[in-house]
């Protein structure tokens, strides 16, 4: 054997001449060899300047002097280059890289597995040191993770409900923010001032999925600005009972719907007295709108009556305005009211009775029509004939106003010659007792359509 079974150093032999030869190329091995360290892996051929000792991994495919020599360790010695093929478990330092890689007995791969497979390396740290607890550790501008394929998920994991798997946002290593599953499986958002105060802002029920916390209303009549509104909020989406209304008069009520619960609402007195119930303990559906603080409308109808009946007010920053009656189809037509000269009731009125036909507005105009029968215009006045007096008792009375009372008109029916019928006398309050008829031609049984406008209030 002339040589060692590893490195292929030379031996000297017995007796050998000029023994400095072959010692010193066994030297030379030894320093290319031991504690190997390589200028780069990446080259394919030799750089144009290399310095003595320079040593290389060639490339791939390499070219020039170094053709056929891939994955040789390529040594410049004496002014030309060396090679020695490596062997399986050989190490090498990669100093532009930092890195190690070892030869698996085909290829160069990263110390320590396959260059495709990392396996149970108790800490990693990329441009940062990682420890027991953060074993792994990245200090990066920012952080890719790309899809390989149609999509890609982050998986965080965690070995029971009461554990905490979750994102933790920090400032200055204070926890600021964190998001995730924190002691229970209801996914959450915490936020902290200080890093030891934490409020859940947000929660999302792992079996419902309906939210809480708080950003999220404590109640539907829950008016903290920045909220996210609950269905029922104020009234709105409400299926069964609107929020309770705690005081009528509260000019600063937010905007909603709202319930009025007989006493339990404060200043139940302040409600319109035509609205259905007794008075302080009325039950009732509230509408508020708002512009302003200023500018604030109420819109209400009773839940115990059946009268169809909305009244609204408004609130422009100086007191609440009276009530006022709504109309509506359900009661344009009714009974007519008014107090202190304020119309209470319907829009028009109308009725019948023995003495004919009424019909009153709001406003307090009155209008009254009869059919007077059998009156005999046979009494001759120059050219023409008129009636004896005779009287008719209104279907409805009237007040004294700026025309003292009704004023009564009428016509002759079915007679083209009729000509005005002037009921004498003033103040007609319930009848009018001096009318007469007057015609071109003796008729001694006419029918006289009468008559009178005026007011019922």
């Amino acid at each position: 054997m002339e040589q060692s079974t590893i490195l292929s150093l030379p031996y000297l032999a017995a007796s050998q001449d000029q023994k400095h030869i072959t010692h010193n190329e066994a030297l030379q091995k030894l320093d290319v060899l031991t504690q190997l360290a390589v200028t780069s892996a990446s080259l394919t051929m030799p750089p144009s300047s290399p310095s003595e000792g320079e040593r290389h991994i060639v490339a791939s495919s390499a070219t020039d002097a170094w053709a056929g020599k891939d994955g040789q360790i390529a040594a410049f010695q004496n002014g030309a280059w060396a090679y020695f093929a490596p062997q399986e478990g050989w190490r090498v330092w990669i100093c532009d890289e930092d890195s190690f890689l070892c030869w698996d007995g085909a290829d160069w791969i990263l110390a320590g597995g396959d260059t495709t497979e990392i396996q149970n390396v108790n800490h990693v740290g990329i441009n940062a040191t990682a420890d027991d607890t953060n074993r792994l550790a990245l200090s990066s501008p920012a952080s890719l993770f790309n899809n390989d394929g149609a999509g890609h998920q982050i998986k965080v994991n965690k070995a029971a409900v009461g554990d905490t798997n979750s994102l933790l946002f920090q400032t200055n290593w204070s926890g600021r923010a964190e998001m995730g599953c924190a002691g229970n499986d209801d996914w959450s958002i915490k936020v902290s001032a200080d890093g030891s105060s934490w409020k859940t802002s947000l929660s999302v029920d792992k079996t419902t999925g309906h939210l809480s916390g708080e950003a999220v209303q404590s109640s539907t009549s829950d008016e903290t600005a920045g909220k996210l509104l609950k269905v029922g909020a104020f009234g709105l989406g409400e299926a069964v009972t609107p929020p309770l209304l705690v005081d009528v008069d509260d000019p600063d009520t937010p905007c909603g719907i709202w319930a009025v619960v007989g006493s339990a609402t404060a200043n139940n007195a302040s409600l319109p007295t035509g609205l259905g119930g007794t008075s302080g303990n009325k039950y009732a559906v509230i509408a508020v709108e708002k512009y302003n603080a200023g500018r604030v409308r109420q819109t209400v109808w009773s839940t115990v009556a059946n009268d169809a009946q909305v009244f609204e007010r408004w609130y422009r920053g100086l007191g609440w305005e009276s009530w006022r009656l709504i109309y509506s189809q359900g009661n344009i037509l009714g009974t007519v009211a008014q107090s202190s000269g304020v119309p209470t009731g319907a829009i028009i009125e109308r009725g019948s009775n023995a003495n004919g036909e009424y019909v009153r507005f709001a406003d307090g105009t009155q209008i009254c029509t009869s059919v007077v029968t059998g009156v005999a215009i046979d009494n001759v006045l120059g050219n023409v004939y008129r009636s004896a007096t005779f009287s008719w008792t209104f279907p409805a009375a009237f007040v004294v106003g700026s025309i003292n009372g009704a004023h009564v008109t009428g016509r002759l029916v079915g007679n083209d010659n009729s000509i005005s019928v002037n009921a004498l006398g003033g103040g007609l309050l319930t009848a009018a007792t001096n009318i007469r008829a007057f015609a071109a031609v003796s008729c001694s049984s006419q029918s006289v359509f009468v008559n009178a406008i005026g007011r019922w209030y």
